[in-house]
């Protein structure tokens, strides 16, 4: 028995239209290779100048972020420390005040020599507790001003890290 293939005509013709579609369209592109370009030795040298002279600007950035906080810190500290100040000094003055105020109104000479020294006293520690409260606002003036500049100096700092981090990346590219 001889074994006959025999190919129907309806799968013939599909077949057949189904080569001619796939010839017909349009072929899949190839992908495009962008190769870096390649630098000469003078290029080269040029662009890892301009690459130190950022990381040189970076870590002037840095460099500048940190002294600003430590004064940030200072000017703190300083205003800290001329509070305690003030507050004494107004203790001081607020005691000698009271003091003054108690004192009897009527006495003998040798009673008001006494007093006159126990004022005089007082006075002088009065005086302190003012020296005391000039001194810490000039103190917390100094401070605000160091916190100040200290933000500043952060602020600079940051802005010329991200500048150059930018540019950094410019170049990668």
């Amino acid at each position: 028995m001889k074994n006959k293939t025999i190919i129907h005509p309806a799968l013939s013709i599909a077949s057949l239209a189904l080569i001619l579609s796939g010839c017909a369209s349009e072929p899949v592109p190839t992908p495009v290779v962008v190769q870096a370009p390649v630098l000469s030795g003078e290029q080269m040298i040029n662009e890892s100048q301009r690459l130190a002279s950022l990381g040189d600007r970076w870590k002037k950035g840095k460099d500048l972020v940190e002294r600003g906080t430590n004064l940030v810190r200072d000017g703190k500290n300083k205003i800290d420390e001329s509070n305690r100040m003030i507050q004494e000094g107004q203790q001081i003055q607020n005691e000698s005040e009271a003091t003054v105020q108690a004192a009897a109104p009527v006495l003998s000479g040798e009673q008001m020599i006494s007093e006159s020294q126990r004022l005089a006293s007082l006075g002088d520690r009065w005086k302190k507790g003012k020296d005391l409260i000039d001194r810490g606002t000039v103190l917390t003036r100094e401070g605000q001003n160091k916190i100040d500049e200290g933000n500043r100096m952060v602020q600079e700092g940051e802005q010329i890290q991200r500048e150059s981090e930018e540019s950094s990346s410019t170049i990668k590219k």
